[in-house]
């Protein structure tokens, strides 16, 4: 692993070199030459803070089964400017003033007009305080980034908010425990978000207590030389992690404009605020939030046999006696996720039928962090 000071030395000549700065204002060239505002330059100041870093803090020991990957899949969208939290606050399902508590990350969705999802996001919050200029990243699927740009500035109008790419600048990592998907991943406090120059964004996944934890870091940076101990992973290694703890993401998981926010566990996942003001699709959830009750969730399976043809994401689920009960949307080896009815599939065997007539045995898994007192859960 390399020295820290030479790490150091490492991470200060490519911020100078302006790869991982954001928002700053260019020096004055002369006197009387007025600051020149360009979007893309601010890292390093809002970034070198005085919170402890829960990763790079950790003991070498205390990282065996750390595992790191880096999700290439996830792209970086930057919202910066007076008017960002307003453009922002207006158009997804969290409140984003629990990103200037304690947190500086949350989880949230993007709705249509009916009310279906568009984009699933984790929102940081990159500004120091509130004196600031607000400043956030937006995590997101890929493949939907573009979408998601567009988004954003369809619906700004006149509201002060520059919309841009950090791709070429910053990537993201997931950190996750090897061990048991009830073991905690790491040793510090839940509500501990940190920020030091070695780990410009670490804070813990806001979805699900005990999950993992998510670091922004330099393009060129890997995570691994800076946590002692930890194993660098494969995205399909996140994918499985994901898959046994029963968490979506992304537009497999999550296909654009036809899932449901409460089908979709947002509630669960800390993803939802019933108290804020009016957002974009709100008036669908609020009410089935107050007057419904949700039958159908996407629930993590374990794939018990497999037919001989694979079945395409989407493939409809029926229990033994031929009822149906769901549909398929993502699986990585034995594992994966389906939207089920909730009350009829569960301590049974469930079926997919393929073309062919192959019969692909699967057991659906109720989440240890779901609340037990569901109604849905009832028979």
């Amino acid at each position: 692993m390399m020295a820290v000071p030479s790490l150091q030395r490492h991470l200060k000549i490519f911020l100078q070199r302006g790869s991982a700065r954001w928002l700053q204002k260019a020096p004055v060239q002369a006197q009387g030459t007025p600051q020149i505002y360009t979007p893309g330059l601010q890292f390093l100041r809002q970034f070198q803070t005085s919170f402890r870093c829960g990763i790079c803090s950790q003991e070498a020991g205390s990282n065996v089964g750390v595992r790191c990957a880096k999700l290439e899949g996830r792209g970086l969208v930057r919202l910066e400017g007076p008017d960002a939290t307003e453009l922002l606050q207006g158009l997804v399902t969290n409140d984003t003033g629990v990103m200037w508590g304690d947190s500086r990350v949350m989880y949230s969705l993007f709705l249509n007009t009916q009310g279906r999802i568009l984009f699933d996001v984790m929102c940081y919050r990159v500004s120091a305080d509130t004196s600031e200029q607000p400043s956030f990243l937006l995590e997101c699927d890929a493949e939907v980034q573009e979408k998601l740009t567009r988004h954003l500035k369809m619906y700004r109008v006149r509201k002060k908010a520059e919309i841009s790419t950090a791709d070429d600048q910053l990537q993201t990592w997931a950190v996750f425990s090897n061990n048991t998907v009830d073991t905690p991943l790491l040793a510090t406090s839940k509500t501990q978000t940190t920020n030091c120059d070695r780990c410009p964004t670490d804070v813990t996944d806001p979805r699900v207590e005990g999950f993992g934890r998510r670091v922004i870091l330099p393009k060129n940076e890997s995570l691994t030389r800076l946590i002692p101990n930890s194993i660098e992973a494969s995205a399909e290694d996140y994918t499985l992690h994901r898959y046994q703890w029963g968490v979506p993401e992304g537009v497999i998981d999550l296909p654009m404009g036809e899932s449901l926010p409460l089908e979709s566990n947002l509630a669960f996942m800390n993803g939802v605020s019933f108290s804020k003001g009016c957002y974009l699709g709100q008036e669908l959830t609020a009410r089935t939030h107050y007057t419904g009750v949700t039958r159908k969730r996407i629930m993590p399976i374990e794939i018990l046999s497999h037919g001989s043809s694979p079945p395409e994401v989407g493939a409809k689920i029926i229990s033994e006696a031929g009822k149906n009960i769901g549909k398929l949307r993502s699986y990585l080896g034995n594992r994966g996720l389906a939207l089920l009815r909730v009350a009829q599939c569960k301590d049974k065997k469930l079926l997919i039928i393929g073309e062919d007539g192959s019969r692909m045995e699967l057991a659906a898994l109720i989440p240890t962090w779901w609340p037990q007192e569901q109604e849905e859960l009832r028979d």
